[in-house]
């Protein structure tokens, strides 16, 4: 039997001129969503949810407080937080598709919202956010870490990850700074970690505190 690698095909095509094109990464994850987890482990070897959610347990220790998945696709950091005990998380996708596998993955509520886009959420609504995956090739870039601050109450949480390939070359690396510089956060931790480990590929992993 071919091997199905569509969604991961398209996700490779990706470019910067294509990270705001909503109807393009709809349908890579409309499309990869039945695969989208066997890809990660048995194409990617991706292990930035479970390195996100260890470095997040260190940060948030009330495992009540109330929290959102950004970017949750298929659920894959839901099932960290649930297995650490987290029992207040929602999260937002893009695509129902991905939404409809996480709908048995720990989460309070999944409901639809574009990181490129103003987020279906009031402000300060969460105590912590984590975002994982999203800030990578054609997909969002630095300006909308604005986004999951303004989602986030002062004193708050936010986790979230970074292809390295992108860091510098998409200007997080000034963002990350440029927003400590400004007072709006202070980050507690930057690191860089294994991320994608069958591409040979690391992230940052980085922790604020809105401000």
């Amino acid at each position: 039997m071919k091997k199905n690698t569509q969604g991961l095909k398209l996700y490779d095509s990706l470019d910067l001129s294509e990270s705001k094109n909503k109807k393009k990464l709809l349908d890579i994850y409309q499309k990869w969503a039945a695969l989208y987890d066997k890809d990660n482990d048995d194409e990617l070897g991706t292990v930035s949810q479970p390195n996100s959610v260890q470095i997040f347990q260190r940060y948030v220790k009330d495992k009540s407080k109330y929290i959102i998945d950004v970017g949750c696709g298929t659920g894959l950091v839901g099932l960290q937080l649930k297995k650490l005990g987290y029992k207040n998380f929602d999260g937002v996708d893009l695509s129902q598709e991905m939404i409809d596998i996480a709908i048995d993955r720990g989460y309070e509520s999944l409901f639809l919202g574009n990181l490129n886009e103003t987020l279906p959420i009031e402000s300060d609504q969460y105590e912590a956010a984590i975002c994982v995956g999203v800030f990578t090739h054609g997909h969002v870039g630095p300006s909308r870490l604005e986004e999951l601050i303004r989602i986030v109450k002062p004193g708050g949480i936010i986790c979230f990850t970074v292809n390295e390939d992108v860091y510098e070359s998409y200007g997080f690396d000034e963002a990350i700074k440029s927003q400590e510089l400004a007072g709006v956060w202070k980050v507690l931790e930057l690191s860089k970690k294994d991320y994608m480990m069958k591409k040979n590929v690391k992230g940052l992993y980085c922790i604020a505190e809105v401000i």
